[in-house]
């Protein structure tokens, strides 16, 4: 019986020719639709029909544009010849080469101010927000650390000598005490801090800080520093003045000195309601959440927190009442009865440290390297943002700012140039950070470590720094800067160091070789000596042990606006990889640009930054440690290493320098082999100041006078500056 039953008489030929056009190499015109008959009973009669059918076409599979990691892949020992160069010397100081002195645009004019003494300071970035959680998070950048007023902490580190001293805190911390299983410590504060709503900084609000880290578990930047859950249990207001912090796990220098007794302190009153209502997500889940839950709930109330732009925010250091706006400048105004105003104090180069409230520590030796007063001084700061380093040179030669801020320090040509005006000075200093560039571990290959030594081997940094930026910096092997000269450990692995372009290229294919990677159609690079020496790009793509070719990788860097240095850097490197079958694409881009791709989306494969490190070398581990591989952590590019796990938790859990030193030198000797980063260069840092206008009470100090206005020592730089 046909009734209500369809008869589909298709025809074969045409849809084993639309079979094999599809899978034909050349490329056809793809058959939408066919016409069939179908055999049909209507009406009580048979009949046939014909119906166009729509081909339904097949789901576009859609490619991953990289490929996804499995995990880490270990080293395997070098070849023999990687270790042939190490007694080459390495460039230790700074020879700055003079470079043409082009301006690049006119500057933006700083506004109008009225009345009073002012302190103006060129910049070529702008801050990211006025949210000091936002700001310190997922915004972790160089230049909010600069311009952002500073905020208070228990203790901080004294200028030009970086020793230890009391801020907001009474007395040097007393020792931990075991208490009920616990490790505690009670601080006695000052009583007369005031924030600018004149209203007591007490207990309350250096508890209430510290615990809303926590409770939120803000995610990288600085804040793992300051409240380091692995260790600090909770804060509490024992009274207004006396605070005790308590730790479920005993803490060493880098999370108790070095951490939460510097961690800022932000107004209880103004930040609690707003925190309260962020922290909704994580207070609906009640006590002992599930693990997702709680992470899925604190990251739903970091990104509340992060989204609330201040207005009125109680400040209480030096300088209070930022006013920003975007792209053109920040204005800050002094703080009339700060608490600090008036004290003097002296320090010398071996870390003695003496003030004027009683405060003395260490023997002084010789003459103080620092001598001065605390202000402020200058009634308003003003950060005036300029769209080049040349543009805000031209401004400090117009005598429209006093000082240019630059973590990379100067060029050459523009400082050689400014040595001849009377009413400017030029100072040169060390510094204390690196440009570097990192892979992204959870793409292939670039957890594979051999592939990181051989990209390693190819960069030729001497190359780059002395033949093409002739001499405007210096190369870099080491994850701790040489004039960090306690913590620096110059015995580590130096991959490359000293080697032609043809040895680069020979180890560079060996240690690849010895881990199984080969090239597309056996056409591997080689060196030719024909036409003076040259390197024979591959003939096809670097393929992995796995026989999958490299894909193409996109490596974001600074461009030669912000950093030429970088961007020429970039260039290069993308050259050398290239020609060795790696396709890489540099990315140039301004530097507020790079930093969300980077740390907030992470969406790179290798990325050119850099640097500037504290005293203390907590980067070591924070940098490279797996609860910072998070989005918006110090590890973006998502090195986990469990042997490094272990070794660098003991950074954390040392008590003297002694032993904190010994750790610090595994750690870079593991760094160093593993190349979690390629450490590329640095400069000295090359600075000028209008001295007709501003004087400061020192001009010589690890990374400049930018450093002191950076991490606001007892206030920052700018409350220590004097306008004539």
């Amino acid at each position: 019986m046909l009734r209500n039953r369809l008869f589909v008489l298709v025809s074969v030929l045409i849809v084993t020719s639309m079979i094999l056009a599809a899978c034909a190499p050349q490329q056809v015109e793809v058959v939408k639709t066919v016409v069939v008959t179908e055999i049909v009973e209507k009406a009580g009669a048979t009949q046939v029909v014909e119906k166009v059918i729509t081909a339904t076409p097949p789901p576009v599979e859609e490619k991953p544009a990289f490929l996804k990691a499995d995990g880490m892949v270990p080293c395997i020992p070098l070849p023999a010849m990687a270790l042939s160069h190490s007694e080459v010397a390495q460039t230790s100081a700074p020879v700055i080469a003079k470079t043409a002195n082009k301006f690049f645009g006119a500057p933006k004019l700083a506004p109008e101010r009225q009345g009073g003494k002012v302190y103006k300071v060129g910049v070529f970035e702008d801050v990211t927000s006025l949210n000091y959680w936002q700001a310190n998070g997922p915004d972790n950048t160089v230049w909010n650390s600069y311009m952002l007023p500073k905020r208070l902490s228990l203790y901080t580190l004294a200028d030009a000598i970086f020793t230890f001293v009391p801020w907001v805190a009474a007395e040097m911390p007393p020792p931990l005490t075991e208490e009920n299983g616990k490790w505690v410590t009670t601080i006695k504060m000052r009583e007369d801090v005031t924030w600018s709503d004149g209203t007591p900084l007490t207990a309350e609000d250096v508890a209430f800080t510290e615990n809303a880290i926590l409770k939120f578990a803000m995610p990288g930047g600085n804040f793992l520093d300051w409240a380091d859950g692995s260790f600090l249990e909770s804060v509490e207001a024992v009274d207004p003045y006396n605070v005790k912090f308590i730790y479920h796990t005993k803490p060493g220098l880098a999370r108790h000195e070095e951490g939460a007794l510097q961690a800022p302190i932000l107004n209880k009153a103004y930040w609690e309601p707003i925190a309260a209502a962020a922290a909704a997500p994580i207070d609906a889940l009640g006590e002992s959440p599930a693990e997702d839950a709680l992470l899925a709930a604190q990251q739903e109330a970091q990104t509340a927190l992060q989204a609330h732009v201040p207005d009125g925010e109680p400040l209480a250091g030096a300088f209070v009442d930022p006013k920003w706006e975007t792209g053109a400048f920040l204005q800050e105004t002094k703080k009339r009865d700060y608490f600090a105003t008036g004290i003097t104090y002296k320090g010398w180069a071996n870390g003695a440290y003496q003030d004027s409230t009683g405060f003395s520590t260490g023997t002084p030796e010789g003459d103080p390297v620092v001598d001065t007063e605390i202000g402020p001084f200058v009634d308003n700061v003003v950060y005036t943002v300029y769209g080049a380093q040349d543009a805000a040179i031209l401004a400090l030669r117009n005598g429209e700012v006093d000082f240019v801020i630059n973590p990379l320090g100067l060029q050459r040509g523009l400082w050689e140039s400014l040595k001849g005006d009377a009413n400017l000075t030029t100072i040169a200093n060390s510094v204390n950070g690196f440009r570097y560039l990192s892979f992204n571990n959870r793409r292939r290959p670039m957890n594979d470590c051999s592939f990181r030594q051989a990209v390693a081997v190819l960069i030729d940094k001497e190359f780059v720094t002395q033949t093409i930026l002739q001499g405007a910096a210096f190369p870099f092997y080491t994850y701790v800067a040489e004039g960090n000269a306690f913590w620096y450990n110059p015995d580590v692995p130096k991959l490359g160091q000293g080697l032609s372009r043809e040895e680069r290229t020979n180890l560079a294919i060996a240690i690849l070789e010895g881990a199984g990677y080969t090239w597309e159609g056996d056409k591997k690079p080689s060196w030719s000596a024909e036409g003076g020496g040259q390197v024979v790009p591959a003939g096809g793509r670097l393929v992995m042990p796995d026989g999958v070719p490299v894909p193409d990788l996109i490596m974001p860097a600074p461009s030669p606006g912000y950093d030429p240095l970088r961007s020429t850097f970039a260039i290069w490197i993308e050259t050398w990889l290239n020609e060795f079958g790696i396709p890489l694409k540099a990315q140039l881009a301004g530097f507020n640009v790079i930093v969300p791709v980077i740390f907030s989306e992470q969406n790179f494969d290798m990325y050119i930054l850099g640097w500037s490190l504290d005293i203390f070398p907590t980067a070591l581990r924070d940098f490279f440690s797996e609860e910072q591989a998070v989005l918006d952590g110090n590890n973006a590019g998502g090195y986990i290493n469990p042997d490094f796990e272990k070794l660098s938790a003991g950074l954390l859990t040392c008590e003297t320098l002694e032993s904190c030193k010994q750790i610090a030198d595994q750690i870079q000797l593991m760094l160093a082999t593993e190349t979690p980063y390629v450490v590329l260069f640095d400069t000295g840092i090359l600075e000028a100041f209008r001295s007709a206008a501003v004087e400061y009470p020192y001009t010589e100090a690890l990374s400049g006078l930018q450093y002191g206005h950076q991490f606001g020592f007892l206030g920052g730089l700018e409350s220590q500056v004097r306008v004539k």
